[in-house]
């Protein structure tokens, strides 16, 4: 877009300052007419962030009366087993939904998506409920970050059901996302997994992998123990 320095430098470069003057006294009610324009698009940029920012806090509002509705079913349960969180925590579930769904697009929306696929994962694990859960805030995930946080959830959630090669493709897809502060621990939850489901070489050879590349690192010494384990 042309700034307005840029559209008056060359009337300026041929114009003498007198020359300059006539033309500005010419041109007053066109230049009161950009000036105008130009702030009222200055005043609607100032209202479009104020109502962005008054639908985050909003947003964060909702999501922080949801987490009290949590706290005060789970106190509620007590020592009961929670064998259904549809039913048991029914007031929480419909408080995040109504979150992530009323808040589309927000930091908060997402956080009260994950909250609640934490909980299927946490108390419903073979139900199958997370994984819905999981792949839906994997879609609406605002960044790479987040959706690497989402497949690794994903995959866990896959490897509580047993389902050892959908949980690897996911850590697969997490990986492929390339967030370099995550890869290791990532490479270690699929060469761990490798393991799980009996694929005896290829566990070996990415427990090896990473040992290489992340030398004098926590993530090679816990490669490297379960190397002993699986060949003791």
């Amino acid at each position: 877009m042309t700034t307005l320095r840029e559209f008056f430098k060359p009337l300026a470069m041929q114009m003498t300052e007198s020359r300059l003057t006539e033309w500005l006294n010419q041109n007053k009610r066109a230049l009161a007419g950009a000036v105008a324009i130009l702030l009222v698009v200055a005043i609607g940029v100032g209202i479009v962030r104020t109502r962005a920012n008054k639908r985050a806090i909003e947003a964060t509002a909702a999501l922080y009366e949801a987490e009290l509705k949590l706290e005060k079913e789970l106190k509620l349960v007590g020592a009961t087993p929670i064998v259904d969180v549809d039913r048991q925590l029914a007031e929480t579930v419909s408080a995040f939904k109504k979150v992530s769904q009323g808040f589309s697009g927000q930091a908060a929306a997402w956080e009260a998506g994950f909250q609640l696929a934490e909980l299927y994962s946490k108390y419903e694990p073979r139900s199958g409920k997370a994984v819905p859960a999981y792949q839906a805030i994997y879609e609406a995930a605002p960044t790479p970050r987040e959706k690497v946080f989402a497949l690794y959830s994903l995959a866990y959630a896959y490897e509580k059901q047993g389902k050892f090669d959908e949980a690897i493709q996911k850590l697969d897809q997490a990986i492929g996302l390339g967030q370099p502060t995550l890869k290791a621990e990532l490479a270690l939850s699929r060469a761990r997994l490798l393991a799980r489901s009996g694929k005896s070489a290829e566990a070996l050879k990415a427990f090896e992998q990473i040992s290489k590349d992340y030398a004098n690192t926590e993530f090679s010494r816990k490669a490297d123990q379960w190397k002993t384990m699986r060949t003791l």
